[in-house]
């Protein structure tokens, strides 16, 4: 393995690629349920409520070439609405920020339909955004606060926008169209028996596709012996001679296959009795190949260098230190506008290293407001603006309006450490209160706003290669190290293993690199790969050889025996675990074990990957509910401060001792002395 640092952009990049025009189709002896034509995609897949007197929300769909507008492109928006509501009570459309559609709301128009035919400039490649703006009036109320339940407008999910999808695939897209899951399926496909370096590959590509797609539900991953048609997009991820089935006859249908230790990146349509379906290949000679540059389909920045149809790559990003200030970029926010229809920032997070009392966190926020946020009327509350970190809000001075408002304001926000000790990730927004209007017929409708630069900084401790390891609290922290995370992994190939790893790999904190992690299979494992890395079993570690030798010591057995019971769990309705201990082979570093005969449920997976309570032990029942030992851990945090107590007592009462009898001697020595100097005077 290749130690580097997780969560960090590369500099540099060296390809070799070779374009062609269009994409190579490739015959199917598989038949193609469903075909990538004229796509939809979804708003919202859940009812989507916009609030009170003004509210907003914007959606973007993404197209991967130019199309023309035709009667086949729109947008079609479905929704339902408060019957209270009466003129002047608005929908307004928005696309790329241009007003397109406004739909009056009234008593008769509780639910509707509404379609915006779409021009070409909304059909361009790129990401678009359809803003949908409410204006709610309620009756008996036209000029009093509309700050009232009884107003709102629901977005259904049935709504969507038509846009096409005919446009010739290249790698510059990616990892679209693949991530366009609402109305169609993305699967990733590894070899029946993979090597344990391509399960690796294709689990972390997984895991990534799966965070990016529209709906995460349509994601899956499976072997090759599962594909019996074709429904959907599909990604293929494995060593070129690794493939027996359908996949090998497509593989031997590319033009050129990589070798030594090229991986190959080729997009292909595959065609079957006039339909087809868009395909990527992830192929290596030698699965080795993988580890780094694998990394280029991981990275955001390493995805927006790549080009053409077909693409060799010998080479890993340049890797830099992770430093510890960041940007509001490095969480994945931009400049943020917060007004009076959209107050409330989404939520942005960073992983975490290990937190202790004396950890120093603090974010120094860069921001501009408008001049008018201090009402004019006298006695006038101004707005607000709150930083919530992990959830604990922090409130943010705004100057009087005498100030230059042209100029950055700076405001620095000291967070406590007690705030995020139990967290993996750093989790940031903004709230805005009071910019927005209350009083619909007043003329002074102000448009208040708070600009949020980007480069705001958060300051976190520098990562001192410590990982939690007796606790389920942080496990971000494994993966900030530079050794990594072992993952053992079970030896027999059945469709229930690959879809446990996947749940573990999904359920993970972060989004790891190839250098952080390697997959060894439990058989193979050895004690030279568990001395200095972290591991984290999958399966039964009763039946691996090396952890089986250390049953004595695992914090679960009693007698050398699995005993959940200790803690308080019923082991007969028990039907899978994990445990956090410091590792056998290193007290430094963290072993940690989900044991399971049958399925992974990815309830106990967010469990641990997410606490919300201090714990090492954590089960799942047979009725799915969750158990933790988290009370036992409570009460042995207490007994350990209690005992500390008593020996700093002891110690205490010990000293006075020690000082009561050194006055004592001296005390003695000096009566000696004088009853000595009184016999020898006459």
């Amino acid at each position: 393995m290749k130690p580097y640092l997780p969560y960090l952009l590369s500099s540099f990049l060296i390809l070799s690629t070779t374009s062609v025009q269009a994409a190579t189709e490739l015959r199917s002896s598989l038949s193609i349920d469903s075909e990538n034509g004229e796509g939809e995609r979804i708003l919202t897949t859940e009812d989507d409520v916009l609030p009170g007197e003004t509210s907003a929300r914007t959606y973007t769909y993404t197209m991967v070439g130019d199309e023309q507008a035709n009667s086949s492109k729109y947008l079609s928006l479905d929704w339902l609405h408060s019957e209270l509501l009466i003129p002047p009570s608005a929908l307004t459309i928005d696309i790329d920020g241009e007003p397109i559609k406004s739909v009056a709301l009234t008593k008769k128009s509780s639910q509707g339909n509404v379609k915006v035919p779409l021009q070409n400039k909304h059909l361009t490649k790129g990401t678009h955004e359809v803003t949908v703006r409410f204006t709610g009036i309620i009756e008996g109320r036209m000029c009093d606060t509309g700050n009232t339940s009884g107003s709102w407008l629901t977005v259904r999910p049935s709504s969507f926008v038509a846009a096409g999808n005919k446009a010739e695939l290249s790698l510059k897209d990616y990892p679209n169209p693949f991530t366009q899951t609402t109305s169609q399926k993305l699967t990733v496909v590894l070899p029946s028996s993979p090597s344990a370096a391509s399960i690796e590959a294709g689990l972390l590509l997984y895991r990534q596709l799966k965070g990016d797609a529209a709906d995460s539900d349509n994601v899956s991953l499976q072997y090759e012996q599962q594909l019996k048609s074709l429904d959907g997009r599909y990604v293929f991820v494995g060593q070129t001679d690794s493939f027996t089935g359908p996949v090998k006859n497509f593989i031997q249908e590319l033009n050129e296959l990589p070798t030594g230790d090229e991986i190959l990146l080729e997009q292909v349509r595959l065609v079957n009795n006039g339909t087809s379906t868009e395909a990527m290949f992830v192929l290596a000679e030698n699965a080795d190949a993988f580890e780094g540059t694998l990394d280029h389909l991981l990275l955001v920045p390493q995805r927006q260098q790549l080009n053409g149809e077909r693409l060799t790559l010998t080479s890993a990003p340049v890797m830099q230190k992770n430093d510890n200030i960041v940007d509001l970029r490095a969480l994945g926010a931009s400049d943020l506008m917060l007004s009076g229809s959209q107050a409330v920032s989404p939520n942005y997070f960073y992983p975490l290293p290990v937190i202790d009392k004396q950890s120093q966190v603090k974010l120094d926020l860069r921001f501009k407001a408008s001049e008018n946020l201090v009402p004019e009327q006298e006695g006038g509350l101004p707005p607000e603006l709150i930083a919530l970190i992990n959830g604990v809000p922090h409130s943010i001075p705004l100057t009087d309006t005498e100030e230059d408002h042209s100029e950055w304001q700076q405001h620095t926000i000291q967070v406590d450490a007690s705030t995020l000790q139990k967290s993996s990730f750093l989790d940031v927004s903004f709230e805005a209160n009071g910019l927005r209007s209350e009083a619909p017929c007043n003329a002074s409708d102000l448009d208040r706003w708070i600009f949020i630069s980007s480069e705001s900084q958060v300051t976190l401790p520098t990562n001192n290669g410590q990982a939690n390891n007796e606790v389920f609290s942080n496990m971000a922290s494994l993966f900030a190290t530079d050794s990594g995370v072992l993952f053992v992994i079970p030896d027999d190939m059945s469709e229930q293993s690959l879809q446990n790893m996947a749940s573990v790999m999904n359920g993970l904190p972060v989004t790891p690199l190839t250098g952080q992690v390697e997959f060894v299979r439990s058989s193979q494992v050895t004690e030279e790969m568990v001395t200095n890395r972290s591991v984290f079993f999958i399966g039964n570690p009763e039946q691996s050889p090396l952890f089986n030798e250390q049953k004595k010591d695992w914090i679960v057995t009693t007698d050398n025996q699995i005993d959940l019971s200790q803690y308080g769990f019923v082991p007969e309705t028990s039907s899978e675990y994990a445990w956090i201990q410091p590792s056998p082979w290193n007290d430094e570093k963290a072993m940690i074990v989900v044991s399971t005969q049958h399925s992974i449920d990815s309830t106990l997976i967010e469990t641990l990957a997410f606490p919300n309570e201090t714990f090492s032990v954590a089960v799942k029942n047979q009725n799915g509910a969750i158990f933790t030992n988290s009370s036992s851990i409570a009460n042995e945090l207490s007994n350990n401060q209690a005992t500390s107590n008593d020996e700093s007592s002891t110690s205490i009462d010990s000293t006075w001792y020690f000082v009561g009898f050194i006055v004592l001697i001296v005390f003695i020595i000096a009566i000696l002395f004088y009853m000595r100097r009184n016999k020898k005077t006459p």
